[in-house]
């Protein structure tokens, strides 16, 4: 079975990964259990059997397509981190990648994702993976920022970070559902200072 799947991996190179974005778009607004075979190759211009060819079954076309956007998002989160020096910088820079107005696409997505991660255990699998990835850009602001003195604080990183990522996540659905009292600027704010006070960061010098 393993090299089977390795063998689909690598079936229509490319193509393939386009595919793999299309069908995360489909995924996105249909959800997981209403996404169909027939859904995906009529959105990305092929025919069923090449999907049925790249993936095998519709499930592992939905898990490849959940797999591939979520690394996606690790990269580009990584690639925030590494365009500032400073630790504030750096995780003020992830701060706001977080608290953007990001497309509707990419939160329905992870929304679909950890509902899926719940009942596939190697989606759940993946998660537990991902979110280690997604974390070490903070927790190792944090520890920078610990280590020089830039921040104050008795507090285990990784429970900080926990407590970040928490506040940026439960952001996701009120923000799909439109609830009109997510202000935006003024989250931002109160995310930033509450974050701020967590590390014992003097604003005033920042």
């Amino acid at each position: 079975m393993d090299n089977e799947r390795g063998h689909r991996r690598r079936a229509g190179g490319e193509r393939r990964v386009e595919v793999l974005r299309v069908a995360a778009s489909v995924l996105a607004e249909r959800g997981y259990d209403r996404t169909r075979f027939s859904d995906v190759a009529s959105a990305a211009g092929v025919a069923v059997s090449t999907l049925q060819f790249y993936f095998g079954s519709r499930d592992d076309m939905l898990v490849a397509a959940l797999h591939h956007s979520t690394e996606e998002e690790v990269r580009v989160m990584e690639r925030c981190a590494a365009q500032e020096d400073g630790p504030w910088e750096r995780l003020l820079r992830l701060l706001e990648r977080g608290l953007a107005s990001q497309p509707e696409q990419t939160w329905r997505m992870l929304l679909e994702f950890w509902y899926a991660a719940v009942r596939d255990p190697e989606l759940r699998a993946h998660s537990a993976d991902l979110q280690r990835r997604y974390r070490r850009p903070f927790v190792e602001a944090v520890h920078e920022g610990v280590r020089t003195g830039r921040f104050t604080t008795d507090q285990d990183p990784e429970d900080l970070v926990t407590v970040v990522l928490a506040l940026l996540d439960g952001l996701v659905v009120p923000r799909l559902c439109a609830h009109d009292y997510v202000r935006e600027a003024q989250v931002r704010v109160i995310a930033v200072d509450a974050v701020a006070g967590l590390l014992g960061v003097d604003r005033s010098t920042t």
